[in-house]
């Protein structure tokens, strides 16, 4: 389908036109995506049909069916004129279908829909009845398998002007249609709606996620898209994974709508060098963007989330995935004009590495791991001093235990050290600058003899042995990676009275959450454990 997009804010103003199967319009709620797709809407009004985010989803109990014609016009149109006045359906479907108030009215058809699919039931059961035709697939037959196989937990009966449903093989428990719950009647309304649609239509779904489970989302859409090869589909939506749903789908970035339908959008390109979903989650937000480690569940992304609330905050899981992302993301700065960081955690990571880092805006934890920032010396105290607790006593417990398990580590912590910083020296090996193999070979063996395997042992020997002569708590906490092992072994929860780690952590995040001065106290401490400009 070509169609000519709305007007684009720019230098000329350009009405750009594209080609496509289907559009995905994504942008922030209040961005004007309602009247992006009303706009396309008027420009090809007699073969659009949209479905507005604002929508009524009473399912009628029964209904009767009309003559065909009546029914195909009033669902499609909202009203049905004689054939003398057959110019007016298109002219005033504004006025009929949408109240004179496209953008905001509450669209109620689903009687519309359900009086279309029973006539047109009745109409083809009685030519298949009078040998007329072949036994049919009706539009409703196609709802109702389609409906089934995304909800194979139910199945439907249909009736003389009834939708009747039942848990798949409980038939005796059957109710009507009125009665289910709002994912299955949004469901069964999509989808008869998308089959009804005249057909070559362009079919406009606005917030196409509403109500939907997201496990579902993926594949209704895909089987409304193969039930109806001839349409084209267009989806306004702030759900970013709705967005990747559609993979094969053009994607247009709705930044705002300006005035006398003028909007501010971009045409995405599929060729970007970063990963689809994390590009559109980032250009939605509009907000700076720091890419972390782990996931939404994680404690990296709990404590940055209210220590970073200005910026958009997108986990990946590992370092390398965060370290790749911030330099594509920046690559493509003068396309999106937004600011990427990323945070990781120090992992053994000497002071060369971590400056590099810091130089293509890749800030490292000044603690071994994240789960290390909830032993900080304030947020320690704070915690005390909530639960009514002498900060000071319990701080200095929590580091004599820290200080007494680290000593009781001390071997192995070091030999997890070495072996890091080993593995990175045998790495360099591979940059050799040879240009045959028997040259390449001395050159190997010379750099590997060059390195003083016990000179890098004993200077992490050395540097761990000075942390605990000086009883150096913070630099225990930069050097002990020990995953899950901290906060029990400080006895931090028996001290202040929390029942375990888990309920440290969330009165942590409490604390956090408040936006008073405990909470400002603690994201200081936070903030002043990352690395951003190493020296």
């Amino acid at each position: 389908m070509n169609i000519q997009l709305p007007n684009k804010k720019g230098t000329p103003n350009s009405t750009p036109n594209i080609d496509f199967e289907q559009l995905v319009v994504v942008g922030a709620n209040g961005s004007g995506k309602t009247r992006f797709g009303f706009n396309i809407e008027e420009k090809y009004l007699g073969k659009t049909h949209r479905i507005s985010a604002q929508k009524s989803l009473s399912f009628p109990k029964e209904v009767s069916p009309k003559s065909m014609e009546r029914a195909k016009r009033e669902f499609f149109f909202g009203v049905y004129y004689e054939p003398k006045h057959e110019h007016l359906h298109v002219s005033q479907k504004t006025q009929n279908r949408w109240g004179n108030n496209p953008n905001t009215f509450l669209l109620n058809d689903f009687d519309k829909l359900l009086v279309y699919l029973h006539t047109e039931e009745y109409e083809e059961s009685l030519a298949y009845k009078e040998g007329k035709i072949q036994k049919p697939l009706t539009k409703l037959d196609r709802v109702q398998k389609l409906w089934e196989t995304v909800l194979p937990h139910r199945k439907l009966i249909k009736k003389a002007g009834v939708i009747e449903t039942f848990p798949t093989g409980n038939q005796a428990d059957s109710y009507n249609a009125s009665e289910m719950s709002d994912g299955e009647r949004v469901i069964f309304y999509l989808t008869g709606e998308v089959v009804c649609a005249p057909e070559n239509s362009i079919i406009i779904i606005d917030e196409p996620e509403m109500h939907i489970h997201k496990s579902l989302i993926k594949t209704l859409f895909d089987l409304i898209e193969i039930e109806r090869p001839d349409c084209s589909f267009i989806y306004l939506t702030h759900d970013i994974d709705f967005a990747f749903t559609r993979q094969n789908a053009i994607k247009i970035w709705a930044k705002s709508y300006v005035s006398n339908n003028l909007w501010d959008y971009e045409i995405l390109n599929n060729e970007m060098p970063i990963p689809e979903q994390l590009y559109l989650e980032v250009l939605g937000s509009r907000k700076p963007v720091i890419f972390i480690e782990g996931d939404s569940s994680s404690i990296d992304y709990e404590i940055y989330e209210q220590v970073y609330f200005d910026y958009t905050l997108k986990p990946l899981g590992s370092c390398e995935k965060v370290i790749h992302s911030v330099k594509s993301f920046n690559e493509q700065n003068g396309f999106h004009q937004i600011s990427s960081f990323g945070i990781i955690d120090r992992d053994r990571r000497q002071l060369p590495e971590i400056i590099k880092l810091n130089e293509k805006n890749i800030w490292v934890l000044d603690v071994a791991e994240a789960e290390n920032l909830l032993l900080l010396e304030n947020i320690i105290k704070s915690l005390a001093s909530h639960m009514g607790k002498n900060p000071d006593d319990v701080f200095n417990e929590v580091k004599s235990n820290i200080l007494s398990f680290f000593v009781d580590q001390l071997e192995p912590q070091i030999i997890l050290h070495y072996k890091e910083i080993l593995k990175r020296e045998l790495y360099s090996l591979s940059n050799f600058t040879s240009k045959n193999i028997v040259d390449s070979l001395i050159e190997i063996e010379s750099l590997y003899a060059s390195i003083d395997k016990q000179k890098l042992y004993d200077n992490i020997k050395m540097e761990f042995e000075i942390v605990v002569n000086n009883s150096d708590y913070n630099s225990i906490l930069r050097l002990f990676n020990l995953k899950n092992a901290l906060i029990p072994q400080s006895k931090v929860c028996e001290l202040i009275g929390i029942k375990n780690k888990e309920e440290y952590r969330k009165l942590v995040l409490t604390l956090l959450k408040k936006k008073d001065s405990t909470s400002n106290l603690i994201k200081t401490e936070i903030e002043s454990r990352i690395v951003k400009n190493g020296t």
